[in-house]
């Protein structure tokens, strides 16, 4: 179990990233794993913020680290396949972004990179597959979202 003041700091990095503002949300996540080094959910939080600036490799270390500690943390494996694909490695990234899918098939991006992936590798049937499932997924999360906010209004 992480410790309370981390849960705290990696809520507040979260706070920040969902505006746009990583550098303060990265100083946040830094925080908390300095309390816990080895907290999963941290560490895919600052892997996604290392994404949106570009440091995929430190990405990747984070998400490498997580999955160490869990390794059926969807997020982590698809932020992974995110962070491989920056990197090039579509391969691997292939193989991250389907145990994401595996894991979580409510993934988005998780089918997202998988489809780019397979595109890239030729794969174009299997590429609109996963494309396919990937705008199923954010069609059905849309409406979910419009039904919550009709239902706050009344």
């Amino acid at each position: 179990m992480p410790v309370k003041e981390a849960v705290e700091y990696a809520k507040k990095g979260l706070a920040y990233a969902k505006r746009t503002k990583y550098k303060e949300a990265l100083l946040y996540y830094n925080k908390a794993l300095a309390l816990d080094p080895n907290y999963p959910d941290a560490l895919v939080l600052r892997a996604a913020a290392y994404i949106e600036t570009g440091k995929h490799k430190e990405a990747l270390a984070d998400c490498d680290k997580a999955i160490a500690v869990n390794q059926n943390l969807s997020e982590a494996w698809s932020k992974k396949s995110l962070a491989l694909f920056y990197l090039e490695r579509i391969e691997d990234a292939l193989a991250a972004s389907t145990r994401a899918s595996t894991l979580n098939a409510n993934d988005v991006t998780a089918w997202y990179i998988k489809g780019v992936c397979l595109d890239e590798m030729g794969r174009t049937d299997e590429a609109q597959e996963a494309y396919g499932r990937s705008l199923e997924l954010e069609i059905i999360l849309d409406m979910h979202a419009e039904a919550k906010k009709i239902r706050k209004q009344r």
